[in-house]
Formats: C-alpha cells, sequence, structure tokens
C-alpha cells in the first residue's frame, strides 16, 4: 500500500513533516529516495563525521544524494582544554594545536568535496566554523550554559569566557596544497564571537580553489588588529589574481567595532596604494557588494592613479557600505566630526561619478555613524532616481554632489535625481 503512492504525493506529504522522516526512509526504496531529498537538503557535520559523510555521499548505491544535497554547514573540533585553563588566555601551544587540527579538517573537507562529480545540479552552499567543546557557548545544556556565562561575569579570573580567544585567529599550517572544489557556489565565514575567529589569509585560501564561487559572506573579528591595519591586511587577501572570476556577490566586514583608545582610519587616511584600490578592481565585475566595519575611501570609487582607465561596473545593482565608530579618546567631538563630514562629502563626489557607469544600479547605500552621538546615512534608489541623505541635524546638499547624481539618474532613466535631505534625531 505505502508503496503504491505516487512520489509527487510523498513528496508533498513530507513536506509537512521535515523534521521527523527518517524513520519513513526505513519503509522501502520509494520513501527512501523521497525522504532524502528533504533530510539531505540541509546536513550539519563535524570533523569527526567527515568519513561518514564521505561514505554516505559517495556510496555507489546512493548517487542521488549528490543532487539533494544544497546546504552543508561544516563545524571544526578544535580541542579540549581543561578547567583550569578556562581562566587563561590561549598560549602559543594552544593556537598551534588548534591549527593543526584546523588544517587538518579543512584539507579532508576540500579532498571529499572534489570528487563530487561536476554537474550544474550538484552545487552547494558551504559554512565553516571553528569551536572547541570546552568553550562555553558550546555547552549543549542551556541551563550550564547560562550558569557558567555568570560565574564568567563574576569571578573572570576562573573562566575567561570566549575572552580566552578572541585574539587568537585558526591559521592553514604547513605546505598545504588544496584541491579545487567545483561544487561550492557560496560559501560563509562567521567572524568571532560564538565560534572561532578563522584568519583572512586562511579564508583566501579557501577562496582561491573554489572556482565556481559565486557568493561570499565573511566576518572576520581579530581584536588584537588595529583598525588601520586590518585594511592593510585586507589588501593582501583581495587581490582579484587569487579569487575566481566567478565571483559574482561579495558580504565582507570586521566583526569587531574599534574601541574608543584606538584612531580609526578616516576615508582621507587612506591612500592611493590602500585596500580600496584592490576592492575597486574586484567590484568592476560583481553584482553585489556589501561592506560592514570597513572604512572605504573615495579611491574604492574613483581611483587617483592614472595607469587606471576601466570605470565600468556593468553588473553592478547594489552596493552598501556600514562603519561605526567609537569616538578615540584623544579627538575633541567637534573635530573629528568636522573631519569626518568633510571626508564624506567628498565620498558622495566620487560615488556619483562612479554611479554614472553603472547602468544597473538599483541602490546604493553609505552609513556612517559615531557610536551613541551621530549617523551620516545616505541612500540612492536607481529605480527612482532619489537620493537621500538622513541626519540629526539639517544638510545642504553642494551643488558638485548634486549634479554627479543629477547625471547618474539620467544614466538609469529619469530627468534629474531627486535630492531629499531628512532630519531625524533617533537615526
Amino acid at each position: 500500500m505505502a508503496a503504491s503512492l505516487p512520489f509527487e504525493t510523498l513528496l508533498q506529504i513530507f513536506s509537512y513533516h521535515t523534521g521527523h522522516l527518517t524513520p519513513c526512509a526505513c519503509v522501502c526504496r520509494q520513501w527512501q529516495l523521497a525522504v532524502e531529498i528533504f533530510t539531505f537538503a540541509d546536513l550539519h557535520i563535524n570533523s569527526a563525521d567527515l568519513e561518514d559523510f564521505r561514505q554516505t555521499i559517495a556510496s555507489p548505491h546512493s548517487a542521488g544524494r549528490y543532487s539533494n544535497l544544497r546546504n552543508v554547514y561544516f563545524k571544526v573540533i578544535l580541542p579540549e582544554y581543561s578547567v583550569a585553563a578556562r581562566g587563561c588566555y590561549e598560549n602559543e601551544d594552544d593556537c598551534d594545536s588548534n591549527n593543526r587540527v584546523f588544517t587538518q579538517a579543512i584539507t579532508s573537507l576540500f579532498q571529499i568535496l572534489s570528487s563530487w562529480p561536476d554537474y550544474d545540479e550538484y552545487k552547494i552552499f558551504l559554512k565553516i566554523y571553528a569551536r572547541s567543546p570546552s568553550d562555553w557557548q558550546a555547552e549543549p545544556d542551556w541551563t550550564t550554559r547560562t550558569a557558567r556565562r555568570q560565574r564568567g561575569y563574576a569571578f573572570p579570573e576562573e573562566d575567561l569566557l570566549n575572552r580566552r580567544y578572541e585574539s587568537s585567529s585558526l591559521q592553514l599550517t604547513g605546505k598545504i596544497a588544496l584541491p579545487d572544489v567545483r561544487c561550492i557556489t557560496s560559501f560563509e565565514v562567521p567572524g568571532c564571537g560564538d565560534v572561532r575567529n578563522i584568519a583572512m589569509g586562511a579564508v583566501s585560501e579557501m577562496v582561491a580553489h573554489l572556482p565556481q564561487l559565486h557568493t561570499i559572506n565573511v566576518r572576520i573579528g581579530d581584536k588584537e588588529t588595529k583598525a588601520a591595519a586590518m585594511c592593510d591586511i585586507l589588501r593582501g587577501y583581495l587581490s582579484g589574481t587569487k579569487w575566481p572570476r566567478s565571483l559574482r556577490h561579495l558580504y565582507l566586514g570586521d566583526a569587531v567595532i574599534p574601541p574608543s583608545y584606538e584612531r580609526c582610519p578616516l576615508p582621507s587616511d587612506r591612500g592611493p596604494n590602500s585596500m580600496c584600490l584592490e576592492l575597486y578592481q574586484l567590484t568592476l565585475k560583481l553584482e553585489s557588494v556589501d561592506l560592514s566595519q570597513i572604512m572605504i575611501s573615495p579611491a574604492l570609487f574613483w581611483p587617483v592613479d592614472t595607469s587606471i582607465r576601466t570605470r565600468l561596473w556593468p553588473n553592478l545593482t547594489r552596493f552598501s557600505m556600514s562603519y561605526e565608530y567609537a569616538l578615540p579618546k584623544s579627538e575633541l567631538p567637534y573635530q573629528f566630526r568636522s573631519q569626518l563630514k568633510r571626508d564624506l562629502e567628498n565620498l558622495y563626489l566620487v560615488a556619483g561619478r562612479a554611479a554614472q557607469y553603472m547602468p544597473r544600479l538599483n541602490s546604493m547605500d553609505l552609513d556612517v555613524s559615531i557610536l551613541r552621538l551621530a549617523r551620516y546615512y545616505f541612500r540612492y534608489e536607481g529605480t527612482s532616481g532619489k537620493a537621500t541623505w538622513t541626519r540629526f541635524s539639517k544638510y545642504q546638499v553642494s551643488n558638485k554632489v548634486q549634479e554627479a547624481w543629477d547625471l547618474a539618474a539620467k544614466g538609469h532613466g529619469h530627468e534629474h535625481a531627486l535630492i531629499c535631505t531628512e532630519v531625524n534625531c533617533l537615526v
């Protein structure tokens, strides 16, 4: 009776019970095939499961599982540490041990995925993150986790919680040779917080071996790296020569707001050889760009280098940048805000000029704020030609900026830009 149900009917029934389907796979072969469309769509695996993963997916009796798989969430299990070590920051030996385990896990995963058939229907999303079973956020019991967090806040000398490892970044070590993996089209690496931070160098090395990658979402978060130095680090890894030409969507962010004692980079601080030149070359072929906690300079839109002649973003539909400052203690609020306003005025101007060479642009957002003090938000909508500046006080758009966005709006099919300024004390 069960085997007589049409396959499409089974799929319809199972779609309402996706969380309780495993026993149904034992009824008959047809039910198993229908169940696996749901149970293999999203796989959560860890580094201890890799051999089981390989045998389950690559079994000669389960060729259809390749096409069922859509999302893989891969957790690297780092070595455990003692209760006494909870109150100590990670030392060099801890970092070396973590890096060896991380390198082995990533190498093994890439070797397995590289053997997959290269068909269009076998394309998946991959998320990689790392955690030790001894980390407080890895506690499986919510009550135990909450109690440990509260005790860590009360007695930090006994348990540093995530502060134990927040200054460490997992690296790929040794002479590794990652194979190319063609089945990954979307790749995500979350930043620090409830998981371990993965170094940008390791991320870049993995990306370089994903030749059909379309989307990348990376959040880095090394609190020991100053904001100015972070730009230089990113510049070294954003070179388009290593990253695949197939890339279309970039989501890149620093998960850490710079502390108030640090002198944060203003747009005018970044010279012509900054990270923005690398980002500029990369964005020319992208469809969407989302930058979070990465302060850009005008060079991203309009490089002063006379040898750069290409100024066309033929496919870019969306550009978004957000950055929040914690006002440095060495800076006077008025002086810092005055310089920031001047820099943003120049950024609006070159962004408007660049938008004239973005024929498919739907939206551009530039969102800059000073923690608990001010916010400067700009949005352009290509479908309506509307350019809006939202601030906590009155703002007058300069003639040069308005002219640049008028020309951009004309390129998007409008007579001129619809210029709007809004005052919002709650922004």
